[in-house]
């Protein structure tokens, strides 16, 4: 026990004796694609770390005034809406730029995840507005630190908290990228220095070399440029992808075209989904072995495979049979729901290091996406079945087939998916006043679709007021307390819609001073707060 804690004493020392004089400002920059090359920032956050610990937290959305493109929207969630009113990188330069100045006697660090992108990032942005980043040594995270503290798998900041168990409760979050880089950072400095790196300027030039924020150059690899790596694929398992089902296929070639797809299944094989759209025989035959193989993936509870397979499924469901009667294709999408609801909630998610394609492309999991599908389907023409979904006026109000959906227990997930739907219909025909109706109306009956909440989130919070603003973010806070971890987009662009509104609530209570911390934090007032208060003159008479 003695020499436990002497060891625990040691590594301390160690820790103290590397961080001597150092500040290190991790960040993250969360950006758009310009002309299909150039990278503009939405979102910037930094996090301070001195003496081995995160000592302070700063983070902002940042307007553009350009277009948000389609990919970068699905990784981030950050919409043109989101960022008005925002400020602009000129508007915030000046907050943001002394993060980076050194004081006299301080080793200052720039550091990152894949920082060389936030870096180049960064600079174009200075140089937009005529100013310029200072020259300071770079600690890249996805570097040799990495390796030196110990940690596997660290092309991808995901692979690399996993390995040190650091939580990230919000991927692609600028904020919360930038926390879970400096926790990680933290924690491979302690390795470093418990294996004898007691020398900062020593290990940084082993991990950094002569890197600093000047030879960085613009057009730095993307940090998403890794995370979309697929498995090797064996050879003849690609060849087998050569031959198609045959339009005339019958028992003993479906047999084996089942065979095929389990196997794709078992290798997380991103081509299952051609292999099932080139398929010539009918739509419902290839619907029938796919539905044997989830069940048995459900069966042996292989979350990745499941996921992999849903994913080629859910195309063939607009092929699935009619039920009998008017309500056929919705009778028999929500039956379908009905049978593989249960099994496939029971599966939860692809785990991190066992991913389905979807997930390995950071896209959302099949898992988490089905009910979109079957809402589709089960709700049939917007023009025609949006009005009686859920009734927004008269005595009538707030009821309809949605709640209809709700008493007989079809999947929640199906039914707050097709009121999504319908809002999304009545904003498409001009009707925005009946979409931001059925958003409110919506959620007064349970439904808490992300999307729906961003929506109303958005209504409640657009007067401006220091209240709407609250209102706005218990919306988001309540969504988002059914997520349960979730992949759907809609979740990320909510999360989104709570950083809008968590900045201007901001911005509301509190101003900054141009003054700084000894962390290098800028140090905020409250507005409104008297700086001399009014002294309150005591009563003449006291009661007893």
């Amino acid at each position: 026990m003695t020499a436990l804690a002497d060891t625990a004493v040691a590594d301390k020392v160690a820790t103290t004796a590397l961080w001597g004089g150092v500040r290190v400002v991790v960040i993250d920059i969360e950006t758009t694609t310009v002309d299909g090359s150039s990278r503009r920032a939405v979102s910037i956050a930094a996090v301070t770390c001195r003496l081995g610990t995160v000592r302070g937290r700063w983070q902002t959305l940042v307007n553009p005034g350009v277009p948000i493109d389609t990919i970068s929207k699905g990784i981030h969630g950050i919409t043109e809406e989101h960022l008005q009113g925002e400020p602009t990188f000129a508007d915030m330069a000046g907050v943001l730029l002394p993060l980076f100045d050194q004081a006299d006697g301080e080793r200052l660090v720039i550091a990152g995840h894949n920082v060389g992108f936030d870096i180049a990032v960064l600079r174009h942005e200075l140089q937009l507005v005529g100013m310029e980043l200072p020259e300071l040594p770079v600690l890249d995270t996805m570097g040799r630190i990495a390796s030196i503290g110990g940690a596997k798998g660290r092309s991808s900041l995901a692979d690399l908290t996993e390995s040190l168990g650091v939580i990230n409760a919000r991927p692609h979050d600028a904020l919360a990228d930038a926390t879970a880089a400096a926790e990680a950072l933290v924690i491979l400095l302690e390795r470093a220095a418990a294996a004898g790196h007691t020398d900062f300027d020593r290990l940084l030039a082993d991990v950094s070399g002569t890197t600093t924020t000047r030879t960085i150059q613009a057009g730095s690899r993307s940090r998403f440029s890794d995370e979309a790596k697929h498995p090797t694929l064996p050879p003849a398992h690609l060849e087998g992808h050569a031959a198609v089902l045959s339009r005339r296929a019958g028992a003993r070639m479906l047999s084996d075209w089942r065979a095929e797809v389990a196997e794709c299944a078992t290798l997380r094989c991103r081509h299952l989904n051609d292999r099932v759209q080139q398929g010539e025989a009918a739509p419902t035959k290839r619907l029938a072995q796919l539905d044997a193989v989830l069940a048995a993936l459900c069966d042996a509870n292989d979350t990745a495979g499941a996921a992999t397979v849903l994913a080629a499924l859910l195309p063939l469901l607009d092929h699935i049979t009619p039920r009998k009667g008017r309500l056929g294709m919705r009778a028999a999408a929500l039956a379908w729901a009905d049978q593989w609801g249960p099994a496939l909630s029971q599966m939860g998610r692809c785990a991190d290091g066992d991913r389905c394609p979807a997930c390995r492309r950071r896209e959302p999991c099949p898992l988490d996406v089905w009910p979109d599908t079957v809402a589709r389907l089960a709700l049939g023409d917007p023009h025609s079945n949006a009005r009686g979904f859920l009734i927004l006026t008269g005595k009538g109000a707030g009821v309809g087939v949605y709640t209809s959906w709700r008493d007989k227990g079809v999947d929640v997930r199906v039914a707050d998916a097709a009121i999504w739907l319908c809002a999304e219909y009545w904003r498409s025909v001009g009707h925005d006043g009946r979409a931001d109706q059925l958003a409110q109306l919506g959620w007064d009956i349970g439904c808490r679709h992300p999307d729906i909440a961003d929506q109303l989130a958005g209504l409640v919070a657009a007067p401006g007021r220091l209240a709407d603003i609250e209102a706005g973010l218990n919306v988001c806070d309540e969504a988002l307390a059914t997520r349960a971890g979730s992949t759907h987009e809609g979740w990320i662009r909510l999360q989104s819609r709570r950083n809008q509104l968590a900045g201007r609530e901001r911005r509301l209570r509190v101003r900054y001073t141009g003054q700084y911390d000894t962390d290098g934090n800028p140090i905020p007032v409250r507005r409104h707060e008297a700086p001399n208060p009014r002294r309150v003159r005591q009563p003449r008479f006291q009661r007893h």
